[in-house]
């Protein structure tokens, strides 16, 4: 009789431990013994077997379901070994077994194949089959992963880089784990790479190849350069170390930076940037006449002492802090939004701010910064929130699974949550109605969070650190705060900075600004960790910030390119034309019309950056993309074009009674019988913040001069540089 399955696995996994002593076949079996955890689960993932689209998914494929990248393992041996029978393991004849004729094509298999069969990793599954299919939960972890090249500049010539990765292991010991990692490469447009790790080029620029195995993550920076030839750096001015760190690696890559902005350029950069506002009329001509050498540098200390610096930056920051009223309660919103708008205006430290955010308790109506918490309700969604705003980590998909594209685990997911877990809500005490009430975040002295899959009971533990035994008495909320606004802090100013230089340069360091992970690496690391701790060593100073970054060079660049840096969209070498977003478009054209917005509910005067609800419905702004303020994540702004938008601003009602309206700018040009010459140069200065060009006024000077309808000529040119991406589009 055919003994159970069960009974061989206890049978052959005994045999070879007990063979004859100093026999050299035993030596051999007990060298080449392969290692469940550290070499077949790699192996599925290495093959996709245990990927989101594949038996990695929820619900798996064809009734089999692993855990998503083998990061439970343990389940998984059992989903192996012992399910359906026993059917997927053929110990009598290894090779025969499910596990090896599905991915070699034996036998009909959805994900088609995987490898060949006699592929070195269809030998690792058929020994360790033969083996008796053990599992092995006390053989070492690794802990950390070596790539190598990690970085490389390579000539034009090169085509290929071959990479090799090494495993180090908690007793000490070291493993090359090249044929058992899995890669992928960003961008993928400009090479691909082999299951090997060999790396081809599609197109001269920079990769970075990101290597995983077990749970461990790194990565390697590849630069395939241009050819050389014609290439002759000019070694541009630099104004302080952020030049001399982005121009460095532009000279490595062969990429020259364009020429500075010219003066008109840089004042409507400088006002949308800082103020979210178009220069005024007067304002472009007075910095036109102003021949010092100095003007730049005292436009933007000018700008930033403006109260409408803060009211521009203290919408950035209620967008990403939940001021709806739907959260927060209608006085809330109003509440919430003039405690960041102080903030902002006061100057007060990023790391004081974030402090305050992270520790508040009490009414959220009389002590605004609890709003905080009205938001993210649960521990779970609290450990996502302060991830994201504060340290730049998504770590969102580390609640059902350790993350597929990071080193985050689930028990680093749960630790952070853990910090949370001591919080209740009570309603009060102001309660207008249920759209206006007020909640009182209430920190309690117990109340432990448990691990989803594992059942255990989780310690405050931050991300990437040691699990931390709070007194009971002691708010957890006051530990993480310490930690996390700690100088040395790997994410905190990592995370503040880069999104500072995104609401700058239209883009991140790293992109998307709250994205840090691996398999995304910022494109100028050294830029980023110099800012970073320069950032902490100037007490997280954000003026300081915004001064060292619009003072450089690279900020002042010009948005035309020349042939080297034509197809750059990440190093910085030229400026990045981006649309307005909702409000300063919507302010601006106000500003050029002559006539602003009026909101209802809110006094005439007040700009579309000042609204403190983002449950406020405006069309316009809707069509452009506000975001609701409901998400954590900067991707809830929409930057995308659509056809809303070009409806709202070819024939939209809005635009259309403010270029009609007796009050506006029209009117006010033709009642005052300006000449052409001179109504000409008020719409490009009220618009485009330049005086037109010789051709350009000539063309137009004539144009109005011969119009029957002098007013619907003046109406046609403002509604045309209305529509012109020189309006639209910040440059």
């Amino acid at each position: 009789m055919r003994p159970s399955v069960p009974l061989l696995l206890l049978v052959l996994s005994f045999l070879p431990r007990h063979a004859a002593a100093g026999s050299a076949d035993t030596a051999a079996q007990v060298a080449r013994k392969v290692s469940y955890r550290l070499e077949v689960v790699p192996v599925l993932t290495r093959a996709g077997c245990n990927s989101g689209r594949c038996h990695g998914s929820p619900s798996g494929k064809g009734g089999f379901a692993l855990s998503l990248r083998g990061f439970d393992w343990q389940n998984d041996h059992q989903r192996l070994t012992r399910e359906v029978a026993s059917r997927r393991i053929d110990l009598l004849n290894p090779q025969q077994s499910l596990l090896l004729a599905k991915p070699t094509l034996r036998l009909p298999h959805g994900g088609g194949r995987r490898f060949k069969a006699d592929d070195p990793l269809a030998k690792l599954l058929i020994d360790w089959i033969a083996d008796g299919a053990p599992n092995d939960p006390t053989d070492p972890a690794a802990v950390r992963l070596v790539v190598s090249p990690a970085e490389s500049w390579l000539e034009a010539s090169a085509e290929t880089q071959q990479l090799r990765v090494v495993a180090r292991f908690s007793d000490g010991s070291s493993r090359d784990v090249t044929h058992l990692t899995h890669f992928s490469v960003s961008p993928e447009g400009n090479a691909d790479v082999s299951p090997d790790g060999l790396v081809r080029r599609s197109a001269h620029g920079e990769v970075v190849v990101a290597a995983s195995y077990g749970e461990q993550f790194a990565t390697s920076r590849l630069a395939f350069l241009r050819p050389a030839e014609g290439f002759v750096w000019t070694d541009p001015l630099e104004n302080n170390q952020i030049d001399h760190l982005v121009f460095d690696r532009l000279r490595r890559l062969r990429m020259a930076p364009s020429d500075r902005c010219d003066d008109a350029a840089f004042l409507r950069r400088a006002w949308l940037d800082l103020c979210g506002l178009l220069p005024s009329t007067e304002d472009v001509r007075r910095f036109a006449a102003d021949a010092s050498p100095d003007k730049r540098d005292r436009l933007i200390d000018a700008l930033l002492d403006r109260k409408e610096y803060a009211d521009f930056w203290a919408m950035k920051w209620a967008d990403r802090l939940g001021c709806n009223q739907r959260f927060v309660g209608k006085t809330g919103a109003i509440k919430y939004h003039a405690w960041i708008r102080h903030q902002i205006a006061a100057n007060v430290p990023e790391d004081e701010f974030a402090r305050k955010l992270l520790t508040a308790s009490g009414g959220n109506y009389g002590n605004p910064p609890a709003g905080f918490y009205r938001l993210p309700r649960t521990p779970e969604d609290r450990a996502e929130h302060v991830a994201q705003v504060f340290l730049g980590v998504r770590i969102g998909c580390a609640r059902c699974h350790n993350h597929p594209g990071e080193r985050w685990t689930q028990d680093d997911y749960y630790g952070l949550a853990a910090f949370f877990a001591r919080l209740r809500y009570r309603n009060g005490p102001f309660f207008n109605h249920v759209y206006d009430k007020e909640e009182t975040i209430v920190p309690l002295r117990s109340g432990e969070l448990i691990h989803a899959r594992t059942g255990a009971v989780m310690q405050p533990k931050p991300l990437g650190g040691v699990s931390e035994a709070l007194p009971a008495e002691t708010d957890r909320r006051e530990g993480l705060a310490a930690w996390l606004t700690k100088a040395d802090n790997p994410f905190f100013a990592r995370a503040a900075v880069n999104r500072i230089w995104g609401q700058l340069f239209g883009r991140g360091i790293a992109e998307p600004v709250d994205d840090f992970r691996s398999s995304n690496p910022p494109a100028h690391p050294e830029l980023l960790d110099w800012l970073a701790a320069d950032f902490a060593a100037h007490g997280f100073d954000r003026k300081y910030l915004l001064r060292q970054i619009m003072r450089s060079r690279v900020y002042q660049l010009a948005a035309t390119t020349n042939e080297t840096n034509a197809d750059d969209d990440r190093y910085f070498s030229h400026a990045y034309a981006r649309l307005l977003c909702a409000e300063q478009l919507l302010d601006a054209i106000g500003q050029a019309t002559g006539v602003p917005e009026k909101f209802a509910g809110f006094p005439l005067g007040l700009r579309a950056v000042e609204l403190p609800d983002g449950e406020y419905q405006n069309r316009f702004l809707t069509a452009f993309g506000r975001p609701a303020r409901a998400l954590a994540c900067a991707c809830e702004r929409d930057g995308d074009s659509n056809l809303g938008q070009a409806l709202e601003l070819i024939g939209g009602e809005a635009i259309e009674a403010q270029l009609r309206s007796p009050h506006g700018r029209v009117a006010r040009l033709v009642n005052g019988r300006a000449n052409s010459a001179a109504v000409i140069d008020d719409l490009f200065l009220s618009t485009l913040s330049r005086f037109p060009s010789e051709a350009e006024r000539a063309e137009l000077v004539e144009r109005l001069d011969r119009a029957a309808d002098r007013r619907a000529a003046t109406e046609d040119l403002l509604w045309a540089l209305l529509n012109h991406p020189e309006f639209l589009f910040q440059h």
